[in-house]
């Protein structure tokens, strides 16, 4: 499982797949839970993790977000 201490850098998070479905990454999170370490996530992971936490933080627009998000980041 990939991670490190250290961020990946653009071209680096490239290079790693991602954490939960092994698709190539271009993002990536850090949980304090787990040692900080940043794992690299592909597109679709990674706006699944931001659906999850969202709706998790009880923001009434959340879906609304998530919509601007996906389209800034071309997904």
């Amino acid at each position: 499982m990939h991670g490190r201490k250290a961020p990946y850098t653009a071209s680096g998070i490239r290079r790693v797949p991602c954490v939960r479905c092994g698709r190539p990454a271009r993002f990536q999170w850090q949980i304090c839970s787990d040692d900080r370490l940043y794992r690299p996530l592909c597109e679709k992971c990674d706006l699944e993790l931001n659906r999850m936490v969202l709706r998790w933080a009880g923001f009434p627009d959340w879906a609304e977000k998530l919509k601007d998000y996906a389209e800034k980041m071309a997904i």
